[in-house]
């Protein structure tokens, strides 16, 4: 290559790297952005999208490496910081939620069904609340079996005594013998108690599960709801998060990863999406893009200057980098190298 031809490759490749990062080349950047998005809102689907490319490419966003090495450091950074900061935060849960928000909330708490009469049997028919009902209706019965305590109770002998008169002193002569009596009839009574307990509580359990399930959709427990909401809107946050220490929250951050990546990794999961993906290309193959959305509800607008605004910084330091420019030396200075 003579030195003029030389001369104008540097000078045509220097020309193209100053027009991209000048403001002809922000400007341009907005304009073909958004016309290259409205022509493939326009183009069909089936031109658009292959499913089993589609599928390698939501696979490599999903799983492993990218799921452990790049999403979880992300979200979990975000979910501690966030936790952190709610700890702190004096207002209202109220002042997250819109009015909109908690008039659908309300209806769906009014909605018939809501409660799951699977999971009320389970949680009342386990152990421990079966040990909770014995111990307070134990307690119960003991503390009603005292107030009803002719022995005991003020309206009993007690009350007699304090009266006065031969009376009196007849049962004073008498209460020895009585308290010996009552002891004695108590040893007698208290394993009845415990075995009367043991088949009750589990009884009165169940009765109450099945209460709650049928009466679930009455106004009373829709009340129950709807009040038990409303109150949660005015506990200040801190204080609904005050249990989820860093602790807990690390937990549940690593309980769902292990969800994720389970759900991510198993083969009938893998089988599911392909086939999802496989039928809704197949259903709007034929369809262009923008109508194959609309079916669904869905209008792609993004705004195109808050995109290029946020990426042209990162153009300019591109434009920078040896790679790229290379890539350009190439490109347009490829046309110098060829044969005259």
């Amino acid at each position: 290559m003579n030195e003029e031809r030389e001369a104008q490759r540097r000078a045509h490749v220097a020309f193209v790297k100053r027009r991209l990062g000048s403001e002809w080349g922000k400007t341009t950047l907005r304009k073909q952005l958004e016309a290259g998005f409205r022509s493939l809102l326009r183009e069909n689907v089936g031109k658009l999208f292959d499913a089993a490319a589609l599928d390698r490419l939501v696979e490599s966003f999903t799983a492993d490496p990218w799921l452990s090495q790049s999403t979880r450091p992300i979200l979990r950074t975000a979910i501690l910081l966030e936790m952190a900061r709610l700890r702190e935060e004096p207002n209202k849960l109220a002042a997250y939620v819109s009015p909109e928000a908690v008039a659908l909330m309300n209806e769906l708490l009014a909605r018939p069904g809501l409660l799951p009469g699977k999971f009320v049997n389970k949680l009342l028919g386990h152990t421990a609340f079966e040990q909770i009902a014995r111990d307070v209706l134990d307690d119960a019965l003991r503390e009603f079996s005292e107030k009803v305590d002719p022995f005991r109770a003020e309206w009993g002998l007690p009350s007699l005594m304090k009266r006065g008169g031969t009376f009196s002193l007849g049962l004073s002569a008498m209460a020895k013998g009585i308290d010996s009596m009552r002891d004695e009839l108590q040893k007698r009574v208290e394993p009845e108690r415990k075995r009367f307990l043991q088949a009750f509580a589990r009884r009165a359990l169940d009765t109450v599960a099945e209460n709650v399930v049928k009466r679930s959709d009455e106004p009373q427990f829709i009340a129950v709801r709807t009040e038990l909401f409303a109150w949660l809107l005015e506990q200040p946050v801190s204080e609904l998060v005050a249990t989820q220490a860093p602790a807990v929250t690390e937990l549940l951050e690593k309980f769902g990863h292990a969800v994720a990546q389970h759900n991510t990794s198993d083969a009938g999961a893998k089988r599911r999406r392909r086939a999802q993906l496989d039928l809704l290309l197949h259903a709007h193959e034929k369809q262009p893009l923008e109508v194959a959305l609309a079916v669904y509800g869905a209008k792609l607008e993004p705004d195109f200057d808050a995109i290029v605004e946020v990426a042209w910084p990162l153009v300019l330091l591109l434009l920078e980098t040896p790679a790229v420019d290379a890539f350009i030396d190439e490109l347009v200075g490829g046309f110098y190298d060829e044969p005259a």
